[in-house]
């Protein structure tokens, strides 16, 4: 214990003003006076042991659960399989970082089952690590990183859909994330090495997947329309960051570019209704959309109110540079696939397409409980168990639906 902080303001209570920081020493002071500390530190070894042992246990059994399923290939599957052979600048109307990383692990222990599923799980479990870092980074406190990394779990494209059959929308989670967190890096020190991370954390969402190129973008506005933050943008670091990533996307960019048929004809062909551009067509892609953001976030709100649900109003209300700076990005995003939709055309839409938005999501949430200085007890507890089932659950049924 000795030398050993008991208690971390920035994780138990964030709360501002010289008042409420009064408060916390005075409840510090009884607590060490009456001995009621011990529970106080145990409850934390608890916070942080649960959702490790829920993150362990969890991508252990689907690594086990999808070998047990043996060789019923989905077709992402399917198509890592037949491309893993040989190396290339692209290969179809998906971009090649899944297919890169899976060519050079079937180097290394060959092309299986067995990789497939290492890889997918490992790409899934760097999401929550980059994500919870990202939290870290900007918060500082456990509780808050664990609350990120919990929500970003409960995500119906996390748990479910990339159990039954994506690949490339699971690398592009995780550069979804890696890029929150260089993006919380650069703001904290911004450097032009950092800058440059930024700009390869850029290229490689590109290479994960090309509707992450919005991501960028709603980045760079949301971060000029938040005063405290616009110095990110208006520094000349920035044209570092534009550098690198046009050197790490660029050879892929010129492949898309002299191929452009096969990089996106499948795509806009799955999108697309009857063409049309009467108000009725729009009116249906403006209800796709709605609906598929519903279905990416509803059940992950669901869960957090349960957990929350005495302080939802004070959480809700709550605002920091951060949780504008996320809660912008993700409106723009939308806002950006709904332009790009009138565009093309498109009448339809999947919650798997706009799935990589939503990495965001729970950041946002996390970052909200943090502006709120809101501390339920027993809340990390609660939210582990909550995820815990229905992400458990919903391995058994894919796993047992395989057999059908």
């Amino acid at each position: 214990m000795e030398g050993e902080p008991l208690y971390s303001p920035s994780e138990e209570l964030h709360v501002p003003g010289s008042v409420q920081s009064e408060r916390m020493w005075g409840e510090l002071t009884d607590n060490i006076s009456d001995g009621s500390y011990v529970s106080v530190r145990r409850a934390a070894r608890t916070n942080a042991f649960l959702p490790i042992a829920l993150l362990v246990t969890y991508f252990a059994a689907s690594f086990i659960l999808r070998l047990l399923r043996g060789g019923d290939l989905g077709s992402d599957e399917a198509e890592q399989i037949r491309l893993a052979h040989t190396l290339q600048l692209g290969y179809g109307d998906q971009p090649p970082l899944y297919n890169w990383m899976f060519y050079c692990l079937s180097k290394a222990f060959g092309v299986s089952i067995d990789t497939l599923a290492f890889l997918k799980n490992a790409t899934l479990l760097a999401s929550c690590v980059f994500l919870g870092l990202s939290a870290r980074k900007v918060v500082g406190g456990r509780d808050t990183a664990w609350i990120a990394v919990l929500c970003l779990l409960s995500l119906p494209a996390v748990f479910l859909l990339a159990q039954r059959d994506l690949t490339h929308s699971i690398g592009a989670f995780a550069a979804v994330a890696f890029f929150l967190d260089v993006l919380a890096l650069t703001a904290e020190r911004p450097s032009a090495e950092n800058y440059g991370l930024l700009g390869a954390a850029a290229g490689i969402g590109f290479l994960a997947k090309y509707n992450f190129a919005i991501i960028p973008v709603a980045a760079v506005v949301a971060l000029l329309l938040e005063p405290g933050m616009r110095r990110l943008v208006l520094n000349w670091r920035l044209m570092v960051t534009n550098a690198v990533g046009l050197a790490v996307a660029g050879p892929h960019v010129y492949w898309v570019v002299t191929h452009l048929d096969k990089a996106t004809g499948d795509t806009l062909t799955k999108m697309r209704g009857v063409a049309s551009h009467e108000a009725f067509s729009q009116l249906m892609a403006a209800c796709q959309l709605v609906e598929s953001i519903v279905k990416c976030s509803a059940l992950t709100l669901a869960i957090f109110a349960v957990v929350y649900r005495a302080h939802l109003r004070t959480i809700f209300a709550a605002s920091s540079e951060w949780t504008r700076v996320i809660g912008r990005m993700i409106v723009i995003s939308m806002i950006l696939v709904f332009a790009l939709m009138i565009a093309v055309d498109a009448t339809l839409m999947r919650p798997k397409w706009i799935s990589i938005y939503f990495v965001a999501f729970p950041l946002y949430l996390a970052f909200k409980v943090d502006a709120a200085g809101v501390q339920v007890p027993g809340a990390i507890m609660k939210l582990t168990a909550l995820v815990g089932a229905v992400i458990f659950v919903s391995l058994g049924l894919v796993f047992a639906g395989s057999f059908h």
